[in-house]
């Protein structure tokens, strides 16, 4: 463990959900704390990040934990970010479109998500993660409104990018860096504090078989797995796009926060990311020839064994 508080900036999707229902049973047993969930626009919209996020903490019975609101649209609103948002692979609602009844959100605090990242960074300076399930546009208006903010964060942990080339909402680029690329740059070129990275690639990794995700783990007799199962089957009634083995992006970088060993093969690169290319925009660009200073640790494989031990010890 390294670290035992946390900031998790989310856009609740599917998977951002099942990484709050390991990180909440942590919280609630002890073994970390969750200073704040802030919300950001990325997978749907940022009030309907907020509604996912209480309905989570709801099913998680988990009210203790304060929620934030953030950023409603990524530092420049480009076509490439409209694209991103009308892909719509989490339904347009984040959440499979699956429920019609209300959420009780009338204990979202009133401070800005941004504003409340610093606050609780500087309360305890040196001692808080910053875990990053969606686009980094809060983390990068963090940085530019208060210049001591990164200094004094512990640790980033973040899903996003890729390394490879390979994307998944362009050919080239992973969806959380496509949809606010600016915010990435701004990321990896200010930031001094140890960053590890999940990228698209690595997730694809997972030895995790469909079979598994419904015949064992989705017969856990517990709310949280019946939520999980409502919501992603939701989902794939209109999803395009299916893989060969489960993959839950954002829950494994949250597994490897419980359990670093799920993290394996990780290495330190310089990282960038491209803005002006007409068919690269959003990709992550790694330094092979070792020429700067590497900025990140970089995940580039997983345990699928040990991240299903964690999924059901949840």
């Amino acid at each position: 463990m390294t670290g035992k508080s946390f900031i998790i900036d989310c856009d609740a999707g599917v998977d951002d959900a099942l990484a709050l229902i390991l990180l909440i049973a942590a919280h609630k047993q002890k073994q970390i704390q969750i200073k704040a969930i802030t919300c950001v626009n990325g997978n749907t919209t940022v009030d309907n990040v907020v509604t996912n996020v209480f309905r989570t903490l709801d099913v998680c019975k988990a009210s203790d934990i304060p929620v934030f609101q953030g950023a409603h649209a990524p530092l420049l609103c480009t076509q490439n970010a409209k694209h991103a948002a009308d892909d719509q692979y989490h339904g347009s609602d984040g959440f499979g479109d699956v429920y019609t009844t209300k959420t009780d959100t009338s204990k979202l605090q009133a401070e800005h998500a941004v504003c409340a990242m610093h606050r609780i960074v500087m309360e305890d300076p040196g001692e808080t993660t910053v875990v990053c399930l969606g686009p980094l546009t809060n983390v990068a208006l963090a940085i530019k409104m208060y210049p001591q903010f990164v200094n004094n964060i512990k640790e980033f942990y973040i899903m996003g990018g890729n390394t490879t080339a390979q994307g998944n909402i362009t050919p080239q680029a992973e969806f959380n860096f496509y949809m606010d690329p600016e915010s990435v740059h701004i990321v990896f070129n200010s930031n001094k504090r140890p960053l590890w990275l999940l990228p698209w690639e690595t997730c694809l990794k997972s030895c995790i078989s469909h079979e598994w995700r419904k015949d064992i783990f989705g017969k856990i007799n517990k709310p949280c797995v019946h939520f999980m199962n409502d919501i992603e089957n939701g989902c794939n009634k209109t999803r395009k796009k299916h893989f060969p083995n489960y993959i839950a992006c954002d829950a494994i970088l949250a597994g490897i926060l419980l359990n670093p060993e799920i993290a394996r093969n990780v290495v330190s690169y310089h990282a960038d990311i491209e803005l002006s290319g007409n068919r690269t925009r959003g990709q992550v660009v790694l330094d092979h020839l070792l020429s700067n200073e590497p900025n990140v640790f970089l995940i580039q494989d997983i345990d699928s064994e040990m991240f299903k031990v964690a999924l059901v010890s949840s």
